[in-house]
């Protein structure tokens, strides 16, 4: 009797045991493809605070975030390789009658995967802010939420790694140049004081 309680309650704990590893897999899982869609739009949010007292770098932060999305859908344009989750006939398709966008779930979706939006956006504004505040803890903060959205792309079949690999490079350097631009906009305000002939 007493083995047939033990046995029993073995049996309980076990199934208690997977259903809470199957539960916190599966906040896991949603929490990194959340992270992954919105990562972006997260580290945006973040970097308008951070540089709202900062008034150049917020201007030339905001004008450069909007103008790496136009470059991304330029170069999107120009090298027009499919999403590896495309089906090929599709895209023929859509290429033959002049359509980018398709609709999935009412959403307008670009059929063009290279180079990633979200690896260019994630790393246009982790290199701007690591450069404009240069604060290691903050840049560990963007790394993690970057890293986390690259992953993401990869691994729901979003972008394959080299159009990830392209988007990092092109939004680093992009991020980089728009940084060089604010801080050379800001060293032109700067002007030597007049000599008041005064003694040294």
């Amino acid at each position: 009797m007493v083995m047939i309680g033990a046995l029993h309650w073995f049996a309980s704990a076990y199934i208690n045991i997977k259903i809470l590893y199957y539960f916190m897999i599966t906040i896991l899982s949603e929490t990194f493809n959340q992270i992954g869609i919105y990562g972006p739009f997260i580290l945006v949010i973040i970097s308008m605070n951070l540089l709202w007292n900062h008034d150049n770098l917020f201007f030339y932060y905001v004008v450069g975030i909007f103008s790496n999305a136009i470059l991304n859908l330029i170069l999107k344009g120009i090298i027009q390789e499919p999403r590896p989750s495309e089906d090929i006939k599709q895209f023929n398709l859509a290429l033959t009658h002049g359509k980018r966008f398709l609709f999935k779930d009412g959403i307008p979706h670009d059929i063009f995967g290279m180079p990633s939006g979200h690896a260019q956006s994630s790393f246009f504004s982790t290199i701007f802010i690591y450069l404009s505040l240069k604060k290691k803890n903050i840049l560990y903060v963007y790394l993690i939420i970057t890293l986390l959205t690259i992953l993401q792309r990869i691994v729901y079949n979003y972008h394959t790694f080299l159009q990830v690999l392209v988007g990092s490079a092109v939004g680093s350097g992009f991020g980089y140049f728009v940084y060089k631009l604010a801080r050379e906009k800001i060293k032109g305000h700067i002007t030597e004081k007049r000599d008041d002939f005064g003694p040294i």
